[in-house]
């Protein structure tokens, strides 16, 4: 079996393997997806902080409301003539009085550390944001030199995928398919010499049945790797 033209096809594609992995592991690409991914994770992160911000500031209206209250009824307490009540009554007020200063002491303790609280979230909040724009503007740049670097190959890709068009034109369809499908599944090289009676690819030996049916077909396929074989 004539295999030169399968060859030649492999040899050319090396250079179209090596671009597009050349693709695959860009930095720019790489450094592109990891900022879109900082941005998408401070977004998620922002919403998150405005939610405890609104849920905080519902707290602290509860609590002014709540203050307000108290007040009241310390400034209605305050107004009360204390000569013309009885002892008994002298002394509800004194303990009513002694409450609502308790009152008041926790709505500003409370109001207080809900306030503390709000500045950290703020403080997050602005730290996310600088985060999620500065993550932005790398993305953009990341994006932008990516792109310039496919158009740098996007020449010779095409000029060497049209040449692989024309070879496969002279390769047998059931190799040509083969090959392909292999290809497909990032196995390469696809086609392979045997070397001391093992597979030029992964370097098992083949059993000797194996060989004796590559002699007679002139192309075998590897049973551990799935590479194509020939006997150079």
């Amino acid at each position: 079996m004539d295999l030169s033209n399968i060859l030649e096809y492999q040899k050319l594609d090396s250079q179209l393997v090596k671009i597009e992995r050349q693709i695959k592991d860009n930095t720019n690409k790489k450094n592109a997806n990891k900022m879109h991914e900082n941005m998408r994770e401070a977004q998620s992160r922002s919403l998150k902080l405005e939610e405890k911000a609104g849920s905080i500031l519902s707290e602290i209206e509860k609590i002014k409301k709540q203050f307000k209250i108290q007040q009241e009824k310390m400034e209605e307490f305050a107004s009360k003539d204390l000569e013309k009540m009885t002892t008994e009554e002298l002394n509800k007020l004194s303990v009513l009085k002694d409450k609502l200063a308790q009152n008041l002491s926790i709505l500003e303790r409370n109001l207080s550390s809900l306030a503390e609280t709000v500045n950290a979230v703020l403080s997050d909040f602005n730290k996310t944001i600088k985060t999620f724009n500065n993550s932005k503007e790398q993305y953009n740049k990341s994006k932008t030199d990516y792109e310039n670097d496919i158009k740098s190959v996007e020449d010779s890709k095409k000029e060497i995928e049209d040449k692989l068009k024309n070879l496969s034109k002279g390769i047998d369809n059931k190799i040509m398919d083969a090959y392909q499908k292999r290809r497909k599944e990032n196995i390469f090289p696809v086609v392979v010499p045997l070397v001391n009676n093992s597979c030029g690819g992964c370097h098992i030996e083949l059993p000797y049945a194996n060989i004796s049916k590559l002699e007679d077909e002139g192309i075998l396929t590897c049973e551990h790797c799935h590479r194509l074989i020939y006997k150079g």
